[in-house]
């Protein structure tokens, strides 16, 4: 294996001058530069991260935790994190938790083991002192929708009020009166924030509701088709659904279907 050693030999220079050619840590002449990066170059020369990363205590990767993938809510928030994260010299190590709990707790645990220099959190399956096992190892995270904020901690705030008030002011609009609702589990946060924006909703545009429909799904394809299912088995069938995400609104689609 070509270390740096090697690199500095065939250069004619030291190991500290590699290094500092490599991290661009300190001036190095232009001429001298160029010879670091030739013999680099020559002997296919790559730094082992996770040596540098017992030595410097930084990794230059980024722990990003999404709840599913395949939810097309999270792909493009991934991919502009990925491109800013590598326009600051930074990799992105990208993790699902699947809705799981357990391997939230397991996943953040690998983040600390690899050492890295912040955690991006798009999740809300996680116990709060999960939060505190990262920040205690001074390592900055920022939020999705947790609104808890904090010197290491910043919080991005989705705003799922007006989003579904949009949705619903919408329906009526259209001429819908008897509008069913199909929500996220109850033990999760924001799907408690997304139906209690549901029924304000509902008695803004449409008043005389005695208790709206309300199905709880899973956040997945298969929770949507679920409770479409119920939802359709109703003697006074809805006019109208409001899907809390993308998926369950594919689920009850098909179900529709």
């Amino acid at each position: 294996m070509v270390t740096i050693k090697d690199v500095a030999a065939r250069a004619g220079v030291s190991t500290s001058t590699v290094s500092h050619v490599i991290n661009n840590t300190r001036f190095v002449s232009e001429e001298t530069r160029a010879k670091v990066l030739e013999a680099i170059q020559e002997l296919n020369y790559y730094q082992n991260a996770q040596a540098k990363a017992l030595v410097t205590g930084r990794s230059r990767t980024i722990g990003l935790i999404v709840s599913d993938i395949t939810n097309p809510f999270f792909p493009e928030l991934v991919r502009g994190a990925e491109r800013n994260a590598t326009q600051q010299g930074y990799d992105v190590f990208l993790c699902n938790t699947d809705y799981d709990p357990e391997r939230t707790s397991s996943l953040v645990r690998r983040l600390i083991e690899q050492k890295v220099d912040g955690a991006i959190i798009m999740t809300t399956e996680m116990e709060y002192s999960l939060l505190t096992s990262l920040t205690a190892k001074k390592i900055p995270v920022v939020l999705l929708d947790w609104g808890i904020t904090d010197l290491l901690v910043s919080n991005i705030k989705e705003n799922f009020e007006s989003g579904i008030e949009e949705a619903i002011s919408h329906l009526v609009e259209l001429g819908h009166r008897n509008i069913a609702f199909i929500g996220g589990p109850l033990k999760l946060k924001t799907a408690k924030t997304r139906k209690d924006a549901f029924v304000a909703s509902i008695k803004k545009y449409v008043g005389s509701v005695e208790e709206p429909v309300i199905a709880e799904g899973d956040f997945r394809t298969e929770g949507g088709e679920l409770a479409m299912s119920k939802i359709l088995s109703l003697p006074d069938r809805p006019t109208a659904v409001l899907a809390s995400n993308d998926l369950m609104a594919i689920g009850a689609l098909r179900k529709i279907k």
